[in-house]
Protein backbone atom coordinates (compact mmCIF):
# COMPACT_ATOMS: atom_id res chain seq x y z
CA UNK A 1 0.00 0.00 0.00
CA UNK A 2 1.30 3.58 -0.69
CA UNK A 3 0.29 6.68 0.46
CA UNK A 4 0.67 9.77 -1.35
CA UNK A 5 3.20 12.49 -0.27
CA UNK A 6 0.66 15.15 -0.32
CA UNK A 7 -0.94 16.81 2.24
CA UNK A 8 -4.88 17.38 1.91
CA UNK A 9 -5.80 19.98 4.37
CA UNK A 10 -3.05 22.13 3.11
CA UNK A 11 -4.45 22.86 -0.17
CA UNK A 12 -6.91 25.27 1.03
CA UNK A 13 -4.54 26.56 3.21
CA UNK A 14 -5.26 30.49 3.57
CA UNK A 15 -2.55 33.20 4.73
CA UNK A 16 -1.92 34.74 8.12
CA UNK A 17 -4.38 37.21 9.24
CA UNK A 18 -3.74 40.91 9.12
CA UNK A 19 -1.10 41.95 11.03
CA UNK A 20 -2.96 45.27 11.73
CA UNK A 21 -6.30 43.89 12.80
CA UNK A 22 -4.81 41.46 15.04
CA UNK A 23 -3.34 44.44 16.90
CA UNK A 24 -6.34 46.26 16.79
CA UNK A 25 -8.27 43.42 18.47
CA UNK A 26 -5.51 43.13 21.11
CA UNK A 27 -5.53 46.73 22.14
CA UNK A 28 -8.91 46.83 21.92
CA UNK A 29 -9.37 44.33 24.14
CA UNK A 30 -7.19 45.33 25.95
CA UNK A 31 -8.48 48.86 26.95
CA UNK A 32 -12.10 47.22 27.29
CA UNK A 33 -10.89 44.91 30.11
CA UNK A 34 -8.51 47.59 32.37
CA UNK A 35 -12.24 49.77 31.74
CA UNK A 36 -14.01 47.09 33.07
CA UNK A 37 -12.10 46.73 35.58
CA UNK A 38 -11.86 50.40 36.91
CA UNK A 39 -15.28 50.56 36.69
CA UNK A 40 -15.63 47.67 38.82
CA UNK A 41 -13.24 49.25 41.85
CA UNK A 42 -14.95 52.40 41.57
CA UNK A 43 -18.48 50.99 42.07
CA UNK A 44 -16.93 48.76 45.23
CA UNK A 45 -15.22 51.48 46.21
CA UNK A 46 -17.86 54.09 46.47
CA UNK A 47 -20.11 51.15 48.56
CA UNK A 48 -17.15 50.93 50.63
CA UNK A 49 -17.05 54.79 51.60
CA UNK A 50 -21.12 54.85 51.89
CA UNK A 51 -21.14 51.98 53.88
CA UNK A 52 -17.52 53.06 56.35
CA UNK A 53 -19.55 56.76 56.61
CA UNK A 54 -22.84 55.34 57.80
CA UNK A 55 -21.30 53.26 60.61
CA UNK A 56 -18.69 55.60 62.27
CA UNK A 57 -19.74 59.33 61.33
CA UNK A 58 -23.27 58.74 61.94
CA UNK A 59 -22.85 56.60 64.78
CA UNK A 60 -19.96 59.07 66.37
CA UNK A 61 -22.29 61.98 66.21
CA UNK A 62 -24.99 60.11 67.77
CA UNK A 63 -23.04 58.82 70.74
CA UNK A 64 -21.90 62.58 71.31
CA UNK A 65 -25.40 63.61 71.04
CA UNK A 66 -26.51 60.97 73.78
CA UNK A 67 -23.36 61.88 76.21
CA UNK A 68 -24.22 65.49 75.86
CA UNK A 69 -27.68 64.94 77.18
CA UNK A 70 -26.96 63.02 79.94
CA UNK A 71 -24.57 65.72 80.56
CA UNK A 72 -26.86 68.11 80.51
CA UNK A 73 -29.37 65.77 82.71
CA UNK A 74 -26.98 65.06 85.72
CA UNK A 75 -26.28 69.13 85.60
CA UNK A 76 -29.84 70.07 85.61
CA UNK A 77 -30.27 67.19 88.60
CA UNK A 78 -27.60 68.46 90.99
CA UNK A 79 -26.99 72.09 89.99
CA UNK A 80 -28.85 75.02 91.21
CA UNK A 81 -29.98 78.63 91.21
CA UNK A 82 -28.53 81.24 93.52
CA UNK A 83 -29.66 85.05 93.68
CA UNK A 84 -27.36 87.63 95.70
CA UNK A 85 -27.78 91.56 95.38
CA UNK A 86 -24.23 92.96 94.29
CA UNK A 87 -22.84 95.22 97.37
CA UNK A 88 -21.52 97.89 94.29
CA UNK A 89 -24.20 97.98 92.28
CA UNK A 90 -26.88 96.80 94.53
CA UNK A 91 -28.01 94.21 91.31
CA UNK A 92 -29.55 91.14 91.77
CA UNK A 93 -27.58 88.38 90.40
CA UNK A 94 -28.18 84.45 89.41
CA UNK A 95 -25.58 82.08 89.79
CA UNK A 96 -26.18 78.23 88.63
CA UNK A 97 -24.01 76.55 91.55
CA UNK A 98 -22.73 72.69 91.04
CA UNK A 99 -21.10 70.67 93.66
CA UNK A 100 -17.58 70.65 92.49
CA UNK A 101 -17.40 66.84 92.85
CA UNK A 102 -19.81 66.62 90.25
CA UNK A 103 -18.24 68.83 88.12
CA UNK A 104 -14.96 67.18 87.91
CA UNK A 105 -17.48 63.12 87.54
CA UNK A 106 -19.15 65.23 84.83
CA UNK A 107 -15.89 66.27 82.90
CA UNK A 108 -14.41 62.96 83.16
CA UNK A 109 -17.52 61.13 82.12
CA UNK A 110 -18.07 59.49 85.61
CA UNK A 111 -22.11 60.73 85.54
CA UNK A 112 -23.79 59.91 88.64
Amino acid sequence: MSHAHEQPHLDNDHEDPDGWATWAIGIGGSFLLVATVAIACGIYYRAATTEAFGKSVNIRYEQRDLVRDAQRAVLLEAAHWVSHQDPNTGEEVNRLVLPINDAMNIIVGNEN
